[in-house]
């Protein structure tokens, strides 16, 4: 079946969301949906829902998706074939002045896939950065904003998995947007290459985007960032501001008491102008994160650009999701430019700057001090540390909770 949706800028004032009802017989093995508009400068989401939620979410990405019981295409989530009402999803991010006309071509019946690429090889990770640390704790290298084929992103997750590791990181956050299609297959790629998988989803919408950690289940993109965070406590997650100066997604949606965590150093940032920090000291001093952003090769930053630092209590290095999850919302993390960087850390009750020679920290209360030797500590202060070099680029960000 074919249907044709003129849509306008009026339509999108009333709602960016709509929908497009159609019918699924009992016994139906699969559904299949194409898109296409004829839009110059629109930008149309694609989404579907069955007859009881989400069943995906492929944002401008994808023209073509099938869901069927045991498979869908990635961004989907495979399930029971439900009969009833279904919806597919049109999301009017941008529409053209003149307006736009979607097409969609909906199909029931036998599902047809892609065929499967082989894994890629393992990686070959680096060795181990070992940060000075409290007795019983370690600091782990993390990337808290990664995307993959799932949604928006070029490499599957065992590529993208793989390029982190080979980088040297050691928890990685896919954070697909507006969606958890990926996290079913997290623990296996977590195995098959050696690397902490943390389940995130980006909620994304125009008006802003935030991270929820966890294996908490989806996210309302289209609900109030109030119900946004009150699902993610409620199930046990964490919810983290994204970019929050990072055109054209920065944030501009209101900020409700108990959101306490922000990806301050985003990869967009130029490290020379000092707005993240400004919006850090303005916004309520949330527990600052980074996040590359990943979503290919040659665009945004690599895995670990900016590298988070999460000091968490282990034995020989095995830590679970639960205790990463504890150690953020605890505020016990550190940010540097890459995995190699010069790092800012807490070291019980002092601050101390590795690998910092010839930069200038700055502490809470804007004290300077210049960084003469390889590790360098001073008396701790409860705030956010910045390390500068002598060109005035930011190279790290410390924290004390």
């Amino acid at each position: 079946m074919q249907s044709k949706h003129f849509y306008t800028q009026a339509d999108r004032a009333d709602s960016i969301y709509q929908y497009v009802p159609f019918e699924v017989p009992i016994g139906t093995e699969a559904v299949t949906i194409g898109m296409r508009h004829d839009g110059v400068l629109s930008i149309i989401d694609l989404g579907l829902f069955d007859t009881i939620g989400f069943r995906g979410w492929s944002g401008s990405e994808r023209n073509h998706v099938v869901v069927s019981s045991n498979k869908a295409t990635p961004g989907y989530l495979p399930g029971p074939i439900r009969s009833g009402t279904w919806f597919v999803s049109i999301g009017l991010h941008k529409v053209d002045n003149e307006g736009v006309t979607v097409e969609v071509t909906i199909e029931l019946g036998k599902p047809i896939f892609p065929k499967v690429v082989d894994r890629p090889p393992r990686p070959n990770r680096p060795p181990r950065r070992e940060l000075p640390a409290r007795r019983g704790f370690r600091w782990f290298p993390a990337d808290f904003h990664t995307h993959s084929t799932h949604s928006d992103g070029k490499l599957s997750l065992d590529e993208l998995a793989s390029l982190a590791a080979s980088r040297g990181l050691e928890l990685l956050a896919v954070t697909d947007h507006n969606t958890t299609s990926h996290h079913a297959h997290l623990a296996e790629t977590a195995k098959y290459v050696g690397i902490n998988l943390i389940a995130g989803q980006e909620v994304t919408t125009d008006s802003g985007h935030a991270n929820a950690f966890g294996e908490i289940g989806w996210i309302d993109y289209r609900e109030a960032t109030e119900k946004w965070l009150s699902e993610t406590k409620n199930r046990g997650g964490l919810l983290s501001i994204n970019h929050p100066l990072a055109a054209p997604c920065a944030w501009t949606r209101d900020i409700p008491r108990g959101i306490s965590i922000s990806e301050i150093w985003h990869s967009s940032w130029d490290q020379v102008g000092d707005e993240p920090i400004k919006w850090w000291n303005d916004h309520g001093r949330p527990i600052p994160i980074g996040g590359s952003d990943f979503h290919r090769l040659g665009s945004d930053g690599l895995p670990g650009d900016p590298t988070t630092w999460v000091e968490i209590k282990c034995e020989e290095n095995e830590i679970t999701q639960a205790q990463v999850l504890e150690a953020l919302q605890a505020g016990r993390v550190a940010v540097s430019a890459n995995p190699t960087a010069p790092v800012v850390i807490p070291i019980e009750d002092e601050i101390g700057v590795q690998g910092g020679e010839g930069c200038i920290l700055t502490t809470p209360s804007s004290g300077k001090k210049i960084i003469r030797k390889d590790l360098e500590t001073f008396a701790g202060e409860v705030g956010l540390y910045t390390l500068q070099d002598s060109s005035g680029k930011y190279q790290a960000l410390g924290y004390i909770s």
